[in-house]
């Protein structure tokens, strides 16, 4: 199979809460009468797997690149125990607040089993019309005092509510309950999982999961830091590692690490290109992401000022 940058069809989710502002912002064709709250620019779920949008991989789905390049594409990161590439990325436009919701860490998930999976996400806002999120309870809120709000309708005077504006950082680690506000488009970079559990839903009537829910929320205090924050680099863990880029210089990226790219603002498209493989260059448009397999010494050319993000899979090497 061939070796070269890819780019994947993106894959629009209709919610309740998403609005179309994915249409004006970077130019998308979304579907028509929708409200698209998702945007999965790389993902390989049940749910729903990318699927290679260039080059002569074309048509090839990200479980089939995975298990066909092996080592090629991963590096030393590893694929999911059921074969499947190990990150997910997507951007998320709350037209309306999100549910409060948890996700199970990997302790909760075992336990709750049924198809439950680990899942560990950050949230990098790219715009935000005087927008907040809700992340984590408030100090020394416990388990019973936070039942007793949800069964009061006062959920939110007990979580932690952040204004935030374009270009806020915040991590998301499992067992942290949250909800994205209206108004605040972000980028998110997460382990791969569609388990989520709704503690509220706001009055919408959508099924709430809040025993299972309880069974997930970690009601100690979390850091107040990143972990592994440092410089550029926002986050490292064991599953990826996010390194916020601001330049107009050429980065090399590949050369033993997997790694993918999340172009957020530039005036131009972003090329990434193996040296001299012209054919083989990708062009991608803001708003949009790429992947770079490990065994490509390739290098990212920027048109002027541009931020993105660079996402190592699998931890920094």
């Amino acid at each position: 199979m061939d070796l070269h940058p890819y780019k994947f069809e993106p894959i629009y989710k209709e919610r309740i809460w998403g609005g179309r502002r994915l249409e004006t912002m970077f130019r998308r064709t979304l579907p028509a009468g929708k409200e698209i709250g998702e945007s999965w620019e790389l993902a390989d779920l049940v749910e729903g797997t990318s699927v290679v949008a260039n080059g002569p991989a074309a048509g090839t789905t990200l479980t089939e690149l995975t298990a066909g390049l092996g080592e090629k594409l991963l590096g030393p990161a590893t694929a999911m125990p059921n074969g499947r590439f190990p990150l997910l990325l997507k951007l998320l436009d709350a037209n309306d607040i999100l549910s409060l919701q948890v996700h199970p860490d990997a302790e909760a998930a075992r336990r709750i089993g049924a198809g439950a999976a680990m899942k560990t996400e950050c949230w990098y806002v790219v715009a935000s019309d005087k927008g907040f999120i809700y992340k984590g309870l408030r100090l020394g809120v416990t388990r019973d005092q936070f039942a007793v709000a949800v069964e009061a309708g006062t959920e939110s005077d007990v979580v932690q509510r952040f204004d935030v504006a374009a270009g806020d950082f915040h991590f998301l680690p499992a067992g942290t309950v949250h909800a994205l506000g209206p108004g605040v488009v972000v980028a998110e970079v997460q382990t791969p999982s569609d388990t989520t559990y709704r503690v509220t839903d706001w009055g919408r009537g959508r099924e709430t999961h809040l025993d299972l829910a309880m069974q997930c929320i970690h009601f100690e205090p979390a850091a107040d830091t990143p972990p592994g924050a440092d410089g550029n680099v926002l986050l490292a863990t064991e599953s990826f590692t996010v390194t916020k880029v601001v330049d107009r210089r050429p980065r090399p990226c590949g050369s033993g690490q997997c790694q993918a790219v999340m172009y957020l603002s530039g005036q131009g498209p972003l090329e990434i290109a193996h040296e001299g493989d012209v054919e083989h260059r990708v062009m991608v448009r803001p708003g949009a992401a790429a992947l770079v397999p490990a065994g490509l010494d390739a290098t990212i050319t920027p048109p002027g000022d541009s931020v993105y993000l660079l996402i190592d899979v699998g931890g920094a090497v």
